[in-house]
């Protein structure tokens, strides 16, 4: 009877040690993200806004239905995702799974809203070459992307947008590494009340709307972006929160100073790149040298007291983008090798400051360096952003440049190291026209206007090169087609693709314009570990017997053992 007693209080006890660890299992959440790159862990920024969200959002999933492994596992990883979110964002999250191959009755109302999703809400499809029974190859598509919306609104989430990668299995990778970045992106675009405004100055001949297309097209994800002169600023001081001014080539006047000026003195901020040197690299492709001569266009005034002085100097450095030269003798069949091009440097980003510390190298041409020294009429901090690698070279303007420098590299050509080409200035500012007369006449003035004299707050960022924010163009006919800003013309010899470029000018726009929560998500990645496909053909049959016949041999010696145990256990009582 005791016996008895004794069991039904234990059972007793375990009933109540699983409902209690239910109970707590439900009450309390617990989870644990073993990984290296923290895949599974929003970032601080992230839960901060969905935890302060007013408005539901809706997540419209359509990588779902009959899928490949590889978007089965890259579809489960997304679900993870989203369930972190719909955890912290609660009930102002929902969620639902949609296959666009099967939305609607019948095969023709199927392919009418596969076709509405890529048209009408903007989403791409995505090719599958698959190969059947018979070995014939067919095609089907996929839709790897996510509508994300309001009551009101949309953003379509093409998770393979801007994904750079050689196979499918990389492109995943990649896409689940920036799936928090493009989340919180469509969410504060649909939530956010006022959209933030860029002014990208067109008065000094500026960059073409080609030449910068990719990258203000990046920059419109996020902002409005008006191409307006400084006059055109002069009636809107306050209405940018950022103000571009991107390789102007022609003559700043003093009624340009002063606009800027007011915009400064209204707490504007500033991203300028210029060119302090002129070099007419094309030229190169039938000469063998050039001539790099200053460039004034009448702001050095201006600038210097804003903090900066921009050097009329060319930068050299050993860490460079490769050009082809032909190495042939003359009247051979031409051989074109990759050369080091030294005017080409490959600058690094300063690993201390939010901007620039996960971003790659930013490739430059022909750029100039920056004097640090200079303290400006203000209040400034000052921070370098993009600098050179420790071997590197100035050369002064008016100067000849060429193949020739090939020849001229020794072994302590690179005397200088770590010199400063983009710098952070942040601060308050006094007034560049204060004590002096207004260049405007009053007549030109808007009504009402007010000279301000000291500002309280600036941002500016200052680049001695602006063919970093400049994307290459393709000829074909009559059209002129910009590339995207990561390619060089000259990858075949090159073999990179410079990310870091488009990187540096979404971060340093995310900064100015107070959206630096972007910055981290933009740049983290998903480290890839693929399997060794050689290997795996080669050792298949090896690993297969492994898995099939290491278990069953641990299962045969556990189980010799225990029954040793247990005839000697028991031999033992018997006697």
């Amino acid at each position: 009877m005791r016996k008895k007693s004794t069991i039904l209080r234990n059972i007793l006890i375990a009933i109540c040690i699983v409902f209690a660890l239910n109970w707590i299992g439900n009450s309390t959440y617990l989870r644990f993200d073993l990984t290296e790159d923290n895949r599974y862990t929003l970032s601080d920024e992230t839960k901060s806004y969905l935890n302060n969200l007013q408005d539901t959002i809706r997540f419209s999933v359509y990588l779902h239905g009959d899928l490949p492994l590889t978007f089965t596992k890259m579809k489960r990883d997304v679900s993870d995702f989203l369930e972190e979110i719909k955890r912290i964002g609660g009930s102002r999250i929902h969620i639902k799974y949609i296959d666009p191959l099967n939305i609607g009755t019948d095969n023709k109302s199927n392919k009418a809203a596969f076709n509405r999703l890529i048209q009408n809400y903007g989403l791409r499809p995505y090719t599958i070459q698959e190969q059947d029974e018979s070995g014939k190859f067919e095609q089907r598509f996929i839709i790897p992307g996510i509508i994300v919306s309001t009551s009101s609104s949309f953003v379509p989430v093409n998770l393979f947008s801007d994904v750079i990668g050689s196979s499918t299995e990389e492109q995943v990778y990649e896409a689940l590494g920036k799936l928090e970045y493009l989340c919180l992106k469509s969410i504060k675009q649909l939530t956010q009340n006022r959209t933030k405004k860029i002014a990208y100055i067109t008065n000094h001949n500026e960059l073409s709307s080609v030449y910068v297309y990719d990258a203000l097209k990046s920059l419109q994800d996020f902002y409005d972006i008006d191409k307006i002169s400084t006059w055109q600023l002069l009636d809107s001081l306050t209405t940018y929160d950022m103000v571009m001014i991107a390789q102007p080539t022609s003559k700043f006047s003093e009624e340009d100073k002063f606009i800027l000026d007011q915009y400064v003195m209204n707490n504007g901020n500033l991203f300028c790149l210029f060119d302090k040197v002129q070099v007419n690299a094309d030229t190169l492709q039938y000469v063998s040298e050039a001539l790099a001569i200053p460039r004034d266009i009448n702001i050095s005034d201006f600038l210097f007291h804003l903090g900066v002085r921009i050097n009329s100097t060319i930068l050299l450095d050993n860490q460079c983008a490769k050009v082809p030269l032909n190495i042939s003798p003359p009247e051979m069949q031409p051989n074109y090798q990759g050369v080091p091009w030294y005017y080409y440097p490959l600058l690094r980003g300063n690993k201390n400051h939010r901007i620039t510390q996960d971003i790659s190298l930013v490739k430059s041409q022909f750029a100039s360096t920056i004097d640090t020294t200079v303290t400006g009429n203000g209040s400034l901090q000052k921070t370098v952003l993009l600098s050179s690698s420790a071997y590197a070279r100035e050369i002064q303007a008016p100067a000849q440049v060429g193949f020739s420098i090939l020849q001229r590299i020794g072994g302590n050509y690179f005397n200088s190291y770590y010199v400063p080409v983009a710098i952070l200035n942040e601060g308050s500012m006094k007034s560049f026209f204060d004590k002096r007369s207004c260049p405007i006449p009053a007549n030109k003035l808007p009504e009402n206007f007010s000279i301000k004299t000291q500002s309280d707050s600036n941002k500016m960022v200052f680049i001695a090169d602006g063919d970093i924010i400049k994307n290459e163009v393709e000829i074909k006919g009559f059209d002129t087609i910009p590339k995207p800003l990561h390619f060089y013309k000259y990858v075949a010899v090159d073999n990179k693709l410079y990310t870091g470029n488009k990187e540096f000018i979404l971060n340093v726009a995310n900064y100015i314009c107070g959206d630096s929560e972007f910055i981290p998500l933009r740049t983290q990645e998903m480290k890839i570990r693929l399997l060794n496909e050689k290997r795996i053909l080669k050792e298949r049959k090896n690993w297969q017997l492994f898995n099939i016949a290491v278990p069953l041999l641990l299962l045969t010696i556990i189980g010799t053992i225990i029954m040793i145990i247990r005839k000697r256990k028991y031999s033992q009582h018997v006697s």
